[in-house]
């Protein structure tokens, strides 16, 4: 019979499988954005930066599938999410370039690099693109931190 066999490696088959690179659970997000430019205009930067709404943490139940596919989560929010054309996130470093949208149409090119490890990342970006007539150069940062297990939020 093979199956003392198959109960025999399933600890090796276990140890292959590829480890999610995020904990599952409950986690807090905090997305913060700078405008660097406008037009050209640091001036108008500064002017504008007023408008930016203050970073609010956000919380969300993430599962196993969600953390299965983490390009996903990255600068994403109720009325943003992101395609990148190249992500990785291997050996507690991430690396990603693509385009982001918002609920409005508009799209902004981004790249970015951060950290990350089994309970927390850190990624920085900058990024450009067209609101309107204006054009943008903008800088951010994107934090997570698993918080513990999900529940109700």
């Amino acid at each position: 019979m093979h199956v003392p066999r198959l109960i025999a490696a399933l600890p090796l088959l276990l140890a292959a499988a590829p480890a999610l690179p995020l904990t599952p659970g409950a986690w807090e997000e905090t997305l913060v954005y700078a405008l660097d430019s406008v037009n050209g205009s640091q001036q108008a930067a500064a002017r504008m930066a007023s408008a930016l709404p203050d970073p609010q943490p956000r919380q969300s139940c993430l599962s196993a599938s969600d953390i299965a596919h983490p390009q996903t989560l990255f600068l994403a929010g109720a009325e943003q999410s992101c395609r990148f054309a190249r992500f990785t996130m291997a050996d507690g470093k991430i690396e990603a370039d693509g385009e982001c949208s918002d609920g409005h149409g508009q799209t902004m090119h981004v790249s970015g690099t951060g950290r990350y490890s089994a309970t927390s990342y850190d990624f920085s970006f900058t990024g450009t693109g067209q609101a309107g007539r204006l054009a943008l150069a903008f800088r951010g940062r994107d934090s997570g931190r698993r918080i513990g297990v999900c529940t109700a939020f």
